[in-house]
């Protein structure tokens, strides 16, 4: 008896959560583009996945945290001598982020967005070059901006538009220096969500 009574509550609490207007958590799911300063060999988006949770509601504006992860993945062939090359480029973001999400009282669907966090780029590559078997892994990071719009199709799901800006920082290594680099990286994304 207690089984079906804990069981019952459990399905009354999880339906009532389902059904609540006030759904803190998203899942998202986007087409990235890489726009500005090219990302390795300018690797096509492939998707951009999504997480954020609401921990703050002020009515106007929704504060919480998220955080994404895109992968970017091309095959660059270049068969031109001296040096050949045949090999797999593959670029993970990964971007966590704090952000304001505003309610706008005379367009109820329509939500703009700002978000500043920290980007982490992982830059795999893997094939040939000049004949020879090449492999190499690169990171950097740096601030990231992001700015985002969305529209509410219904009450849990919506559609998006984003666009991240990320001052990349790196250092290589160049005859026994160290070199720094600063990329200003852009990305535009387009996508769909779901609030629950």
């Amino acid at each position: 008896m207690k089984k079906i009574y804990f069981l019952s509550v459990l399905i009354f609490f999880l339906g009532a959560s389902l059904f609540a207007q006030d759904y803190k958590w998203s899942v998202e799911a986007n087409y990235p583009l890489s726009i500005g300063d090219e990302l390795g060999n300018d690797a096509p988006g492939i998707i951009d996945l999504g997480i954020k949770y609401r921990f703050l509601d002020l009515s106007i504006v929704k504060i919480g945290a998220g955080i994404n992860t895109g992968v970017f993945k091309e095959n660059i062939n270049d068969q031109v001598s001296p040096a050949n090359m045949d090999f797999d480029e593959t670029n993970w973001l990964i971007q966590p982020k704090i952000f304001a999400e505003f309610n706008i009282p005379v367009i109820k669907k329509l939500h703009p967005s700002i978000g500043l966090g920290y980007a982490i780029i992982e830059s795999k590559y893997d094939g040939l070059v000049s004949g020879q078997p090449y492999e190499n892994t690169v990171s950097s990071g740096g601030f990231n901006l992001n700015l985002g719009l969305s529209y509410d199709i219904t009450d849990r799901f919506f559609l998006q538009a984003q666009y991240d800006y990320i001052n990349d920082k790196d250092t290589y290594d160049y005859d026994g220096s160290n070199v720094g680099v600063d990329y200003n990286r852009g990305y535009l994304k387009f996508g769909v969500g779901f609030r629950f």
